[in-house]
């Protein structure tokens, strides 16, 4: 069953002020919201144990063997069938099921990332979520899971952000916070729900957004 939303957002609350940030407590919390019972031991395990396979394996080549590990041999990818299947926006089903959203994706990259001393950061590009790795030049190095841990040419950066309409700018290369990854995370849940007429989901998710985004145009 899932956790009542006090309690849901109490622990959302709370993951999204640690410092350094944990993103994986971040997706714990809104996993809450899934029918399906989950343990959150097993989700730091098999984090925990990737990591460790990750540190064996860079030995100074850094993300584009994080890559090959989550991507390759790990088979980490997007959901192309059921894109926005609710399941693709819980941490724990995306573990399972090695699929899921952008974004999930992009927290177990991060996650695994953090542990094995990796730099990485998520970048909130508009409509499709990625991680990148700053170079020692200034130049960041982008990687897509959705895309099985594909490294893009800036060519493709700027394609997938003109998709969404828009030109790519400094900005969208801002590391994103904690804050503004689950804040996506809802909106990914908010019109999965919408759109399968899960109104008892709907209205949890909406609270929980506007708990912690009150400025959501998209509750306004």
């Amino acid at each position: 069953m899932p956790a009542p939303v006090d309690a849901i957002l109490s622990e959302l609350r709370r993951a999204l002020v640690e410092v350094p940030a944990r993103l994986d407590r971040v997706a714990l919390a809104i996993a809450r919201l899934d029918d399906e019972p989950f343990d959150d031991d097993e989700v730091e395990d098999t984090l925990a144990r990737w990591a460790t396979d990750a540190r064996a394996l860079i030995a100074g080549r850094g993300v584009a063997t994080l890559a090959e590990l989550l991507g390759g041999k790990l088979g980490l990818r997007g959901d192309e069938d059921e894109y926005d299947d609710p399941e693709n926006s819980f941490l724990p089903r995306v573990l399972e099921r090695r699929l899921g959203l952008p974004i999930l994706l992009s927290i177990v990259y991060l996650e695994v990332a953090r542990r094995a001393a990796v730099p990485l950061d998520g970048l909130a590009l508009p409509g499709h979520f990625v991680v990148g790795q700053r170079q020692d030049d200034g130049a960041v190095v982008v990687i897509d899971p959705f895309a099985g841990g594909r490294a893009l040419a800036w060519p493709e950066v700027e394609a997938l952000v003109a998709r969404a309409g828009v030109q790519l700018t400094p900005a969208h290369l801002t590391p994103a916070t904690a804050h503004t990854i689950a804040t996506r995370m809802l909106r990914n849940l908010l019109g999965s729900y919408r759109r399968r007429a899960r109104l008892d989901k709907l209205r949890v998710v909406a609270q929980l957004l506007a708990a912690i985004d009150p400025s959501d145009d998209e509750l306004n």
